[in-house]
């Protein structure tokens, strides 16, 4: 036995330590110790119990955070239309100021759909519950932290995209009024209803919907695996728990 035993622990140690238990144990019978055994594994049940239904509560529902995203990505949608049938003729360049204003404003809508105090709120939520989840659980499972960084990152990278491109055409709102302002760059993108894209708003929305389907398989595994975070560990490699410090 002490074979098995000793790369735990020490020879000396060893041998106190099943003294001890032959202490406690030499007046006890098969039935004693089986009954003691039966009151450790009740005891075990209740506190993964316990564990299970105290788990916290995530800072936004699944199901709340899949009808927002929904509804951002409809309202996106929905702007991006009136940027493509906009003006007096749908498709044709604009020329005067005040239609390249109307299209501009237009178009500064669809990329504020994603980024105003609602949708970041979400993600921050969204970010907030998966962070938790891997501190309890100690692992990102049943998603590989690689892929959970990757997506993370993409939704980043599209939204600060989306972000670049609003600064560069909010800048033809400050020409006056009564002067054509200069297409030229990140400006031609509304020359005219059909100019624009909005490949990066696609993206942003893409992203979101996969960062809210992750988020929903985390929650519904969270009781579970916040319960016994060891088994997540020994499922995962140790380089994959590094990507999250």
């Amino acid at each position: 036995m002490y074979s098995f035993m000793s790369r735990f622990m020490t020879y000396r140690r060893y041998y106190v330590w099943r003294a001890r238990i032959r202490y406690v144990t030499h007046d006890m019978d098969t039935w004693t110790l089986a009954c003691l055994m039966l009151m450790i594994c009740m005891g075990l049940m209740v506190w993964g119990f316990w564990r299970v239904v105290n788990v916290p509560q995530p800072r936004i529902h699944p199901e709340a955070a899949a009808v927002r995203v929904e509804v951002l990505t409809d309202e996106a949608i929905h702007r991006i239309v009136l940027v493509r049938h906009g003006g007096t003729t749908p498709g044709h360049p604009f020329y005067s100021a005040a239609e390249i204003r109307g299209s501009t404003q237009r178009t500064l809508r669809v990329r504020q759909t994603l980024q105003d105090p609602v949708a970041m709120k979400l993600q921050a939520d969204m970010y907030a519950d998966i962070a938790d989840y891997i501190n309890a659980t100690g692992a990102c499972m049943p998603f590989p932290c690689r892929r959970v960084s990757f997506r993370i990152e993409q939704l980043q990278r599209s939204g600060h995209e989306s972000a670049v491109r609003n600064k560069a055409l909010a800048e033809i709102l400050q020409v006056p009024w009564y002067l054509v302002p200069n297409l030229d760059g990140e400006r031609m993108r509304v020359r005219s209803g059909w100019a624009d894209d909005f490949q990066d708003v696609y993206s942003h929305a893409w992203h979101l919907h996969d960062l809210q389907k992750m988020h929903a398989r985390m929650m519904a595994e969270y009781p579970y695996r916040a319960a016994v975070p060891w088994l997540a560990r020994l499922a995962t490699p140790s380089e994959e728990k590094l990507i999250f410090p």
